[in-house]
């Protein structure tokens, strides 16, 4: 049984087209967590805006952030419910501005080490997103619901996120370079 900050249930789609190389052009993902929120997650190479886009939808407020390739405090905007209005905002958070990108996510992992503090993101959060993306992948390769009970070692999609043997997966390899 998955805690409640996991991943419950995991269906995905990922349709293909017909081309020279064959791409992810679109790709589809609901995800059902353990405390019964939902996710959406919609991915196209093909959005001419080429900006990404993250909404969420809390029982008294909106958040929602537009970029294109990387984001500060002010790419957000703060939506309250009607009826909640008159409530303060926890949108901007108190702090330093830290700008998107991988400087900000290394630079908190070295402070941690040079500190003696664990850092933000570790192994059991770590494993956690790496679940969610394996059952996206194995959903969207078998057209079924992915239980996270279900990416266990005996999963070909634990070990391959295409669920195929390491030696097939060589071969595709060597053939395309």
């Amino acid at each position: 049984m998955p805690d409640a900050r996991g991943v419950r249930r995991i269906s995905a789609q990922a349709p293909r087209l017909a081309r020279d190389v064959e791409t992810e052009d679109v790709s589809f993902a609901h995800l059902t967590f353990a405390n019964g929120a939902v996710a959406s997650i919609v991915n196209s190479v093909l959005s001419p805006r080429e900006e990404s886009y993250l909404r969420f939808d809390f029982a008294g407020a909106t958040l929602e952030l537009s970029h294109l390739y990387g984001h500060r405090l002010d790419s957000w905007t703060y939506t309250p419910a009607p009826g909640f209005e008159q409530d303060a905002p926890p949108w901007p958070p108190s702090g330093e501005e830290v700008p998107s990108g991988h400087q900000a996510q290394f630079g908190e992992s070295f402070a941690s080490l040079r500190d003696g503090r664990r850092p933000a993101a570790t192994g059991a959060g770590l494993r956690r997103t790496l679940e969610s993306v394996t059952g996206i992948y194995a959903s969207a390769f078998t057209g079924r619901r992915v239980t996270r009970d279900g990416l266990t070692a005996d999963s070909p999609f634990y070990h391959r996120l295409n669920g195929s043997p390491a030696s097939r997966a060589r071969t595709v390899i060597r053939r395309r370079s």
